[in-house]
């Protein structure tokens, strides 16, 4: 009921941030990709890896998979951010 509602008062211009059920999805969205997102949250968990490998903690093959995933997501997070 509140979609079909934010809907029709959407495409007669009427919008009030914060009750509208799509700008609240559009701000969860937003939120969730800049968590995704972020490099420096992704270069620590690179360093994070590595430590859990220096100390016996994960294999090495283990390792360099997971270093692979966060170096491909490092490089996605860089050319989202520009």
């Amino acid at each position: 009921m509140f979609v079909i509602d934010d809907l029709l008062l959407r495409s007669v211009g009427i919008s009030v941030p914060g009750l509208d059920l799509i700008w609240t999805l559009e701000q969860i969205r937003g939120y969730a990709q800049r968590e995704l997102y972020n490099p420096e949250r992704i270069r620590n968990q690179i360093k994070e890896t590595r430590l859990l490998y220096e100390f016996g903690e994960i294999s090495r093959e283990e390792y360099m998979e997971r270093t692979e995933n966060l170096v491909e997501r490092l490089r996605i997070a860089e050319k989202v951010q520009m």
